[in-house]
């Protein structure tokens, strides 16, 4: 396999391949040779000089932009007032992020939003440079886009909001967040994962048997390797990709991880080839675990061997035989181009699989954007759900019986179409009601005048998240405006997570679009009681304005809470950025974590129901309800379950529904604050002794 990615990204073409910019602006400036009118070549360096900025070569972008001007005043061209806004607008950007390569790509506001501080001196050159050039736009004609980013200019320089002039200034109470959730410190640096690259995939779990949290990020790059980092247990990492047989596994824009093969490692796969239309005909990569943290790519031996552009999938066991299942969802661009629709591989019980999508009813053709899955009746049988950009989204009901896989889709029905144009998705309790409901995120701005508009509390043409409470009779209730989702998030990572152990589920939204003017706050919604949704971003330290991927929810430290692990970066060849380790600084509130081992069931337990039920301190009970996976579509959380359980003074009990089975496992006799080990078919539970320790312990 890494022989056949090596292949594929020296043959890869700058002319169909749009984020190959820096080879792109070299065929561009072989051009410039050719004899063409003052008006071409004008327009031919102003095309230059965008592919640069992409390519991250932001000097060489601004001497290219300077070449465009002086030629108009040589040749005496007066351009169209459109074509100088532009100009000023990529200069300004190409001002903007030079400062921040100059300072090592992590200035000292680490370019959370709103930022603060006084910035480094030449960050603070560039980012002067940038105000003048959006000011001239904004006084020949207001947009609300580079008013976003006039006011972004004056944060990285410290003067925001006391020097901005007051009718440009965006009110500095609008980005308070509603609660305080205290700071999350980001630890990459210190703790050693702070990788560099593109947009990627996460997933955080133990990899080699040693019961701490490991780390692996890739990046979409044909060239990015993939990372694995090995969690020492003393709040630092080592990079263990050459060890692990990583090396060569290069590319993939999304990860994720389970033991397909029952043999208590924890296998990963790798998706790749997704946004580059038939470009993107790149194979996928199943990468089984050995023992121990060392993998060996058996695509081909498995039977996932296959060229589509493909950004997410699921592992399920849909025919409750005791093996994982695979649902691959693949992007297919519109006709005439040819269709690359989604599949379903069954376990052959001898880590072989079958692809039976068509017999199953589930090879719809769709730009897949994100797959999850979940049992929305209860009746034991695993459900697929899946969100596709520019069409309706698919919710296929499990109605197997017995030997035969069968899905009908129901998504008309059930009223879960919508958004039309959507990315991250994922199936949780978020009203701890015992009924799957459903999370899929809207991913469409008309403009980027709607930036600003997110705080603005203006209304909006973008698309916006849609919330669905299951009503557990097959339908949902759409319920976003009601709980303060209802709001432009553009979220493209995305995953689930509970932050204060208050037990309720949290949502964090890695935002962005691959135009590099796109400068949007990563966003945090805290779950409040399960009613509403409120906006904790500026006090948590959530708010980068760098793209989010990847998220990846988990207690690494094992002190009882939850942190994160995000992949920044972008798609453009010089978007990128260094990855980060937030550290929660906790809460007070009491938890649970439970490792499920299933025997009849699959070894993950993926799938497996685990109500909780306490006695909080005021001697009210309440209930806690959450379900065995890795969460959300982009983003691959630990397989543990760590559960908090807000104020209990005690554990009443905890149910346990293992996959495939409709019957109760009941445990009594559980310690708060402590973590156990489940096995099917055992009573009781095994403490797990866990030793705590600080990330980062010389920062």
């Amino acid at each position: 396999m890494a022989a056949y990615l090596a292949r594929v990204a020296q043959r890869a073409d700058p002319v169909v391949n749009i984020y190959l910019n820096r080879s792109r602006a070299e065929g561009m400036r072989t051009l410039l040779a050719q004899p063409m009118s003052p008006v071409k070549k004008i327009q031919l360096r102003a095309a230059i000089a965008r592919e640069l900025i992409k390519g991250g070569l932001m000097r060489e972008a601004i001497d290219e932009i300077g070449a465009v001007r002086r030629q108009m005043e040589t040749s005496g061209i007066q351009p169209e007032p459109g074509f100088l806004r532009m100009l000023n607008d990529e200069e300004a950007l190409a001002h903007l992020r030079v400062g921040e390569q100059i300072s090592r790509h992590r200035p000292a506001h680490g370019w959370l939003f709103p930022m603060t501080g006084t910035a480094e001196p030449p960050f603070a050159e560039g980012a002067r440079t940038a105000i003048s050039l959006y000011t001239t736009n904004l006084e020949r004609e207001v947009d609300l886009g580079t008013l976003w980013l006039l006011n972004l200019a004056y944060m990285t320089v410290g003067e925001y909001p006391h020097g901005i002039p007051e009718k440009w200034r965006l009110a500095p109470e609008a980005f308070d967040s509603e609660q305080d959730v205290g700071f999350f410190r980001d630890v990459a640096q210190p703790s050693g994962v702070a990788v560099t690259g593109h947009a990627g995939g996460s997933v955080m779990d133990d990899f080699d048997g040693d019961g701490l949290l490991d780390l692996i990020a890739s990046s979409r790059g044909l060239r990015d390797q993939m990372r694995y980092f090995h969690n020492r247990g003393d709040g630092t990492f080592a990079d263990r990709t050459r060890i692990a047989g990583l090396e060569g596994q290069i590319g993939g824009l999304n990860l994720s991880h389970a033991d397909y093969d029952n043999d208590g490692d924890r296998d990963l796969i790798v998706w790749r080839g997704a946004w580059m239309g038939e470009a993107g005909r790149h194979a996928n990569s199943l990468l089984k675990n050995t023992g121990r943290g060392r993998f060996e790519d058996v695509t081909e031996a498995a039977g996932l061997l296959s060229f589509h552009p493909t950004h997410s999938g699921a592992w399920a066991d849909f025919d409750n035989d005791g093996w994982l299942d695979l649902f691959v969802g693949n992007e297919s661009s519109p006709a005439p181009k040819p269709p690359h629709p989604n599949q379903l591989y069954r376990s052959d019980r001898n880590g072989t699989f079958t692809d039976i999508a068509s017999t199953a009813g589930v090879d719809g053709v769709g730009f897949a954007k994100g797959v999850t899955v979940g049992d929305v009746d209860n009746d034991g049988l695993v459900d697929i759900y899946v969100s596709n950009l520019n069409g309706d989204n698919l919710l296929y009901h499990n109605r197997s019986h017995e030997s035969t896989l069968r899905f009908a889709d129901i998504s008309v029905s059930a009223g879960v179409q919508e958004p039309y144009v959507s990315f991250p998705t994922w199936f949780w309790d978020y009203n701890n009601d015992g009924w799957q409901d459903l999370f899929v995120a809207g991913f469409d701005m008309a403009n980027l005048d709607d930036m600003p508009l997110i705080y603005l509390g203006e209304p909006f043409e973008a698309e916006h998240p849609r919330l669905y409470r299951n009503r557990g009779n097959l339908t949902f209730e759409e319920l976003a405006s009601e709980v303060g989702l209802d709001r432009i998030i553009l979220p493209m990572g995305a995953n689930f997570g509970d932050l204060d152990n208050d037990g309720w589920l949290d949502a964090y939204f890695g935002t962005g679009m691959p135009d590099m003017r796109t400068l949007l706050p990563n966003r945090m919604m805290r779950n409040d009681g399960g009613t509403r949704f409120v906006d904790v971003t500026s006090s948590g330290g959530f708010g980068t304005v760098q793209k989010g991927h990847g998220i990846s929810f988990g207690d690494i430290d094992h002190d009882g809470d939850q942190d994160i692990y995000q992949v920044l970066g972008a798609a453009f060849e010089g978007d990128v950025y260094e990855n980060a380790l937030l550290e929660n600084p906790g809460h007070g509130h009491r938890w649970l974590s439970l490792e499920l081992e299933g025997v009849v069931s699959h070894r993950d337990a993926i799938g497996a129901r685990i109500h909780v039920s306490v006695e909080s301190e005021d001697g009210e009970r309440r209930s806690i309800h959450v379900t065995v996976g890795h969460g959300g579509s982009f983003g691959s959380s630990p397989l543990r379950q760590e559960i908090g359980l807000g104020n209990a003074r005690r554990i009443d009990s905890v149910e346990v529904i293992w996959p495939g089975t409709l019957t109760v496992h009941k445990i009594v006799g559980l310690e708060l604050d402590h973590a156990y080990h489940l096995r099917q078919g055992q009573t009781g539970a095994t403490p797990i002794e866990r030793e705590t320790f600080d990330l980062s312990p010389d920062s």
